[in-house]
Formats: C-alpha cells, structure tokens, sequence
C-alpha cells in the first residue's frame, strides 16, 4: 500500500469509525459478547475483502482492513479477558481462546470462500 495523504486520511477515518461502531457495542452488550462479536465480525470483512480482487486497493484498504478494521476488532481487550478468566479458571481461558481464535478462523475463512464465489460468478477471474 502506498503511504500518501490520502491513504492516511482513509485509514484515520476508518480507524474512528471502527472504534466508534466498538465503543457503542461495548456499552450496548458488555464487555464479552461485544469481543467475541468485533474479532469475528472483524475477521469476516477482511476475509470478504481479501476474497474479491475488486477490494484490492490501496485506498480501500487504508479504509476498511488497516482502519475501519484496525480499529472495530481488539486484541488488547481480548488479551485482558484471557488473563482475568486465567486468575480464576484458568482451562475456561485456554479454551475460549481457541474457541474464539477457531471461531475468527472460521470466519474469515467462510467470507474470503464466498467472496472469491460472487467475485467468479460475476465472471471476475482476477
């Protein structure tokens, strides 16, 4: 990605709305679901994006993979409730987080295939 004015703009943009639409959801529906939620979410749009070359720009991406989901997902807060669940039942932390780690797999995995399915049958081989 070319590192301009403009792709520094997209990705301060991106990143605020992300943090935003995160901030809301945290307040909204608390600190756990509202994690398990952004990392998915946010593992499924890149893997959407990644699966159709069409999304394959440098303005795009500064938008939606570097700051929209740079900012939606957290891997901090989600560090922080491995370690608070460890100070307590530590076999719950280990597997939430391969549940949740699997679970993010899983969606970026599916949205990339049905991207990359839509991207060829509307007849786009890139």
């Amino acid at each position: 990605m070319q590192i301009n004015s403009t792709t520094i703009r997209l990705t301060f943009l991106g990143g605020a709305l992300g943090t935003l639409i995160r901030f809301v959801l945290f307040f909204t529906f608390g600190d756990l679901p509202s994690i398990v939620f952004v990392n998915l979410a946010g593992a499924a749009l890149i893997g959407w994006l990644n699966g159709n070359k069409k999304y394959d720009t440098d303005t795009l991406n500064a938008l939606w993979k570097v700051g929209f989901a740079g900012g939606f997902t957290t891997m901090s807060s989600f560090a922080a409730l491995i370690v608070l669940y460890t100070q307590g039942i530590g076999w719950v932390a280990i597997v939430g987080t391969l549940l949740i780690t699997g679970l993010g797999l899983g969606a970026y995995w599916f949205a990339f295939v049905i991207s990359r399915s839509k991207n060829r049958l509307e007849g786009d081989t890139k």
